[in-house]
């Protein structure tokens, strides 16, 4: 389980095993996490957490388009999830993207991978997603135990 601030509750979620995270992301980062295992297609599936005030929540960028979106409920809280197809280069890459408001700020947990190898990861992407827990400060947080139904 991986346990972060954010805004003024705890999120924690649990990373899938061996996945290094990067020690001092960029501004706004909360995590940042990689496959070690590079799929023929060469690029490295990855999985970002980041904030983004609702103020500056920008809508898709030009070459981006939305293959899916919905809202429903995840561990007791309101999300938002896109699956958004794009491209790094000249590789198609698919984004499966969950957002969570908490006051007047974003969490957005992103899982971004090759179109070709959107078919291995994209449980991993939602099995990550479903262990997202966000607790306000001072209230019990989870403890180290695996959720029900986690695969790794």
């Amino acid at each position: 389980m991986s346990v972060h601030r954010v805004v003024d509750h705890q999120l924690s979620l649990a990373l899938p095993r061996h996945w290094p995270t990067r020690e001092r992301p960029a501004p706004g980062i909360v995590l940042e996490a990689r496959s070690p295992v590079v799929p023929a297609s060469g690029l490295a599936p990855a999985l970002v957490v980041r904030t983004v005030p609702l103020d500056d929540l920008p809508a898709p960028p030009a070459g981006v388009e939305v293959e899916d979106a919905d809202e429903f409920e995840l561990g007791g809280r309101r999300v938002g999830y896109e699956r958004l197809g794009h491209a790094v280069g000249a590789t198609e890459v698919v984004t499966d993207q969950w957002t969570w408001i908490v006051g007047d700020t974003a969490v957005v947990v992103a899982g971004t991978v090759a179109r070709a190898d959107y078919a291995d990861y994209c449980d991993v992407f939602e099995d990550v997603a479903a262990t997202v827990v966000l607790t306000p400060t001072g209230a019990g947080g989870p403890g180290s135990v695996r959720l029900a139904g986690a695969r790794w």
